[in-house]
């Protein structure tokens, strides 16, 4: 249970810094568990992915939701 509550704040710290520069939330997030857990690199970058899943989800369709979305541009890289 230690080791959740330390992924939690430190995914939290990361959040706050992504959200204040608009990046280095994987950078921020990885530095920190690997310093402060006893988890391993892969098991460390797993965490981080999955937490930027989310979180890149989340951002996706909140701009979706607020017309933020050019479908044009959208189709056309997909296509490409």
């Amino acid at each position: 249970m230690p080791t959740l509550l330390v992924v939690a704040f430190v995914g939290l710290f990361g959040q706050l810094v992504d959200g204040s520069l608009g990046m280095a939330f994987g950078v921020t997030a990885t530095t920190l568990l690997l310093a402060s857990t006893t988890l391993s690199p892969a098991a460390v970058s797993a965490t981080v992915h999955l937490a930027e899943i989310g979180t890149s989800l989340v951002s996706g369709f909140s701009h979706w939701r607020f017309g933020n979305v050019d479908w044009k541009v959208v189709v056309s890289s997909v296509g490409s």
